[in-house]
């Protein structure tokens, strides 16, 4: 069925959000708000129906021609047909709208929102993947089908090279990991690393800025993975306690800390939400700040529950998922009631992409 609506708002991930003449909600990929588009229903669901753009009628003015060829198809990418400062707005108001109706969080902070230093060619790591038919690429939206790539234009010149190195052996993997190792910190296989170097020093930059002029203190460094945050802050930290399960991050960790010489700083693999209590024990330091960096799918109920009932002077959550991140704040401030929302920050770690980096500073209330 063929018909027009009017995009009025982009949902997290991406999607545009319309809706149909029977008010039924509309997302159609690709889209931007205001703009009216023609698009082709596709699969309906109970509350929404999924539809695919076939022209937009009256473009938005922020609208920009997408750069890659593979973008449309290619499902490593969803905003290449954004500027980037309307990017950067969305996902603003995409962080606030999820800490208001997830999170029940009001009278929030400014977003203090970090430009992307380069919105293309950012990348120090890719995964791609091999077809059946002999394609080397990305996974499209199914996540099944595979895409083929010659070049990726977030991705930087050297991990590139790499694919087009890849592309010319005859024997490929089903899947390959490709790393710019000059940029790229080294780390364990299969250990997290920030895959935009760049913003990842500026994000830590913003975190030395709040403890300037603070010397001493202690750090609960936890999901610390090889000690990124815990080793760039040790400047302010007179003690500091990273913990993570991942015993060869843990094992990176530690051989930084002392081939830099920070020996304040110890290491602990250990599953977070197994050994919290023993972290925050009568026999363990009185932490000054708890820094937390989970994986996207958050704060284990246990965990934020734990922290909720801490005191420390400061509390940091980076957070890669909007909604995680409201989920967990709710506990943090509206459970425990010892800390309050102080600062956020939204870097774009990711541009072209949904995803959302984010810090939020928590302080003791007084």
């Amino acid at each position: 069925m063929d018909l027009q609506v009017i995009i009025h708002d982009v949902a997290f991930g991406g999607m545009g959000v319309g809706r149909l003449p029977d008010g039924k909600v509309v997302f159609v990929p690709r889209t931007l708000k205001d703009e009216l588009v023609r698009i082709n229903l596709g699969r309906r669901h109970k509350g929404f129906s999924e539809a695919a753009p076939t022209a937009v009628v009256r473009p938005s003015p922020h609208r920009v021609q997408p750069p890659c060829a593979y973008f449309g198809r290619c499902g490593g990418c969803q905003y290449q047909h954004a500027g980037c400062e309307e990017q950067l707005r969305i996902k603003a108001k995409q962080l606030r709208d999820s800490l208001e109706r997830i999170g029940g969080l009001k009278d929030l902070p400014m977003i203090e929102v970090e430009a992307a230093t380069r919105p293309f060619g950012y990348r120090n790591r890719i995964t791609v993947h091999s077809g059946p038919g002999g394609e080397l690429g990305f996974f499209a939206d199914d996540n099944r089908t595979v895409v083929d790539v010659e070049r990726c234009l977030i991705a930087n010149d050297a991990v590139n090279r790499k694919l087009a190195s890849l592309r010319e052996r005859g024997n490929r993997p089903r899947h390959a990991t490709l790393t710019d190792t000059d940029s790229h910190r080294p780390a364990p296989a299969g250990s997290f690393e920030q895959v935009n170097t760049e913003m990842a020093d500026r994000l830590l930059d913003w975190l030395r800025r709040q403890f300037a002029g603070r010397p001493g203190g202690s750090l609960l460094d936890l999901y610390c993975g090889a000690g990124f945050f815990g080793l760039g802050l040790a400047e302010h930290f007179t003690d500091i306690c990273g913990v993570d399960r991942d015993g060869k991050a843990i094992h990176a960790a530690t051989f930084r800390a002392a081939s830099r010489g920070i020996h304040q700083a110890r290491f602990f693999a250990a599953a977070v939400e197994d050994r919290l209590s023993w972290f925050l024990g009568p026999d363990s330091p009185q932490w000054t700040t708890i820094l937390v960096d989970p994986p996207r799918t958050g704060l284990p109920g246990s965990v934020s529950a734990t922290l909720a009932r801490t005191s420390c002077e400061r509390l940091i959550y980076v957070s890669c998922d909007p909604a995680t991140l409201a989920r967990d704040l709710k506990i943090l401030i509206q459970t425990g009631k010892h800390h309050t929302l102080g600062k956020l920050a939204l870097f774009d770690m990711f541009p072209q992409t949904a995803h959302i980096e984010t810090v939020a500073l928590l302080q003791r209330a007084l």
